[in-house]
């Protein structure tokens, strides 16, 4: 990829995160850019800021995905400006049902609706596994956890 693209609000920090991460640690200096959630009429304007992304293949990265919408929009805003994208990173892959009526996952789901890849850096079996563990965390934790899991994920 050539430009980091962080959706308002949460993405944006944690894609200036990724891009300042990929520089200190492996020396990849990529672009990043930003969406606001309304177009500005006054100083640089417009919706979007950062780096160019026409005719680049962008990387979307952001917390989670709940029904996949911010991540649509994105990938739609991306190819009207004639874009690539090219994948998804998230935080979190909170393993959860789209719907009742669907049985993916609402990253599963982008992934296939998309057809680009998805990943997270942790899912939510992987936090549970880390709170049965953690001495730092009680029982009631992972049970409110666990009962999450039971009644929305996959």
């Amino acid at each position: 990829f050539d430009v980091v693209f962080g959706p308002a609000y949460k993405g944006i920090s944690l894609g200036a995160l990724v891009c300042a991460a990929l520089y200190s640690e492996y020396g990849v200096d990529t672009g990043f850019a930003y969406n606001r959630k309304e177009a500005k009429d006054h100083g640089e304007g417009g919706i979007l800021v950062g780096a160019s992304m026409v005719e680049k293949r962008v990387l979307i990265v952001d917390d989670v995905i709940t029904a996949g919408t911010a991540i649509r929009e994105s990938f739609d805003l991306l190819t009207k400006i004639k874009a690539t994208p090219v994948g998804v990173s998230i935080a979190l892959d909170r393993a959860e049902k789209r719907s009742l009526e669907d049985p993916l996952s609402a990253v599963q789901a982008v992934a296939r609706d998309l057809a680009i890849p998805v990943v997270s850096i942790v899912a939510l079996p992987q936090l549970q596994g880390y709170l049965r563990q953690s001495p730092n965390y009680d029982e009631s934790v992972l049970k409110l956890v666990s009962d999450y899991r039971s009644q929305y994920g996959v």
